[in-house]
């Protein structure tokens, strides 16, 4: 890890490094963890991968018999219930024909369901059919990728380089600031920073003073 030891600091990630602050010391290190690109396909990650979409399955499968619940008997708890049934059904490797069965007939015992075992026996073709063309779209719909970032947190004031590089280069990332620090009389954030600026973050707070925008009317005389 690398200290930041500059006027200026930074909280957030991007680009592949985490900025943090660990008690007093502002760091920075390579961002922790595996991407998702290493996930679905290094052989290390084939039992994690496989239980991702075990788990995923389940979830669609017990939501398709939850659906026939009877709108009165709806509720966080139920869902609860069925979810966690679910999960272990599919847990047991045993054929999705049967995990909905015994799904059915787990509510049914419940005397909730607005279906009959004949009719949902019927059924199953069709959910199983609705269950594989919702796993298609989830891997066939691309990913959004999160705009990262960046709070920068100014203890004195900004250089004339400082404020150029803020205020001119394309970021690729959301930033703010947090004037918190040492600051002569009077002195007022940048116009040029002012849209940027936060009131409040993680305890430091902006106490300076933001520039009043002034409007000058310019006559021109007609002739």
């Amino acid at each position: 890890m690398a200290r930041q030891i500059s006027s200026i600091k930074a909280i957030g990630t991007i680009q592949g490094i985490n900025f943090y602050q660990e008690e007093d010391d502002y760091l920075a290190r390579e961002k922790p963890g595996v991407d998702s690109k290493r996930f679905f396909s290094d052989a290390a990650f084939a039992g994690s991968r496989a239980s991702s979409s075990r788990f995923g399955r389940a979830n669609t499968l017990w939501s398709l018999v939850y659906r026939y619940v009877l709108p009165g008997y709806k509720c966080k708890t139920l869902a609860s219930l069925c979810r966690k049934q679910g999960l272990a059904l599919v847990h047991e490797r045993i054929q999705e024909e049967d995990v909905l069965r015994r799904l059915h007939s787990y509510l049914h015992s419940l005397h909730c369901m607005a279906i009959s075992a004949a009719d949902f026996e019927l059924s199953i073709p069709a959910l199983l059919r609705e269950a594989d063309a919702r796993t298609n779209s989830k891997l066939k719909k691309p990913k959004k990728r999160k705009k990262e970032n960046l709070t920068i947190i100014i203890s004195e004031p900004p250089t004339a380089e400082d404020k150029e590089y803020l205020t001119h280069e394309e970021h690729d990332f959301d930033w703010d600031i947090v004037f918190a620090g040492s600051f002569y009389k009077d002195y007022e954030i940048p116009i040029c920073l002012a849209g940027r600026v936060r009131d409040n973050f993680r305890g430091l707070k902006t106490v300076l003073l933001k520039p009043k925008e002034k409007i000058v009317d310019e006559w021109v005389k007609l002739e």
